[in-house]
């Protein structure tokens, strides 16, 4: 496993730890902030190396700052 590719598992698995430290399912995280399924799903099993604006728009939906939102990554 490439380096990068542990990286966005560990990306992943913040974001699956975010959420549900919020309550939210995933059709929740979709349908309250506007991403689509398939991606949101890809970025929680580290399968997209999502762009800067939508790390940025998931830490708003979290309801936290990117540094918090990327801690331990």
């Amino acid at each position: 496993m490439t380096a990068d590719h542990q990286l966005l598992r560990r990306l992943g698995r913040r974001c699956r730890q975010l959420r549900k430290d919020r309550g939210l399912s995933q059709l929740d995280m979709v349908r309250k902030h506007g991403f689509s399924l398939s991606h949101y799903q890809k970025i929680e099993r580290g399968a997209l190396d999502a762009r800067l604006s939508t790390l940025q728009r998931l830490a708003d939906a979290y309801g936290v700052g990117m540094s918090e939102m990327l801690r331990g990554v």
